[in-house]
């Protein structure tokens, strides 16, 4: 696995810095070399470009996707799901999902790439994507076909009807193998907007990428949300 720069010891990291009346503290130090690294990435991720990133991804989407028809033979027809509750400052929920669609719709692929720095390739066709990124944190990236849907009979979780807003895709990997689905419902409360953001994958995966995408799912949607509070202030 890639070396992450939240290693649980940078939570006690003695290190500071002074730049004329400022401090800065380990995390500071970290934080900022995280917004340049992010940066850099989405600078050679947009000179790449998509169909350089499919050629130069080759071996790992073969990889991938062999290794998850695997998992799906494997686990003969069962699933494992975790869900992740979002809760962010805005927009609603209805907002939020025009935006999602908005930039779905319009291949907005600044927006769609920064999103997570896994996101090497994203492409809206309507009511599908051709996605590559690393499910679940996985170690080398994934190419993804996704199919939009709600209708409840492709997923095997339920919708939430608390949630008035969805979206729901099914995953299949580069050669059509049904490998997952994924779960997106929001809805406004007190607190905020929560987003309930379930994955699904084989069972016989391993148990942590279920958790890894939970956590990728915590990143972009973070993001995303972001984006759309700026846009709308």
């Amino acid at each position: 696995m890639y070396w992450h720069p939240y290693e649980r010891e940078r939570d006690t990291d003695p290190t500071f810095g002074i730049i004329g009346a400022e401090r800065l503290s380990a995390l500071d130090i970290v934080k900022l070399e995280l917004a340049r690294a992010k940066g850099a990435l989405e600078f050679l991720k947009a000179k790449v470009g998509n169909d350089r990133m499919r050629a130069l991804l080759a071996d790992e989407i073969r990889q991938s996707a062999d290794r998850t028809a695997e998992w799906v033979r494997a686990s003969n027809g069962a699933w494992r799901s975790g869900v992740l509750e979002l809760v962010v400052p805005g927009p609603s929920a209805k907002a939020f999902h025009g935006f999602f669609m908005a930039m779905m719709k319009e291949d907005r692929q600044s927006e769609l790439r920064a999103a997570h720095p896994d996101h090497f390739m994203n492409v809206p066709l309507g009511q599908r994507a051709e996605v590559i990124e690393n499910v679940g944190e996985d170690d080398i990236p994934w190419f993804i076909h996704l199919e939009f849907t709600q209708d409840a009979a492709k997923f095997s979780t339920t919708w939430d009807d608390s949630y008035p807003e969805r979206l729901g895709a099914i995953i299949r990997n580069v050669d059509g193998v049904l490998i997952g689905s994924a779960m997106h419902e929001m809805k406004d409360a007190a607190d905020g907007t929560h987003i309930r953001l379930t994955i699904t994958l084989p069972q016989a995966a391993p148990e942590g990428l279920v958790r890894g995408h939970l956590e990728h799912f915590a990143v972009e949607f973070s993001t995303w949300t972001r984006h759309a509070r700026s846009q709308a202030s």
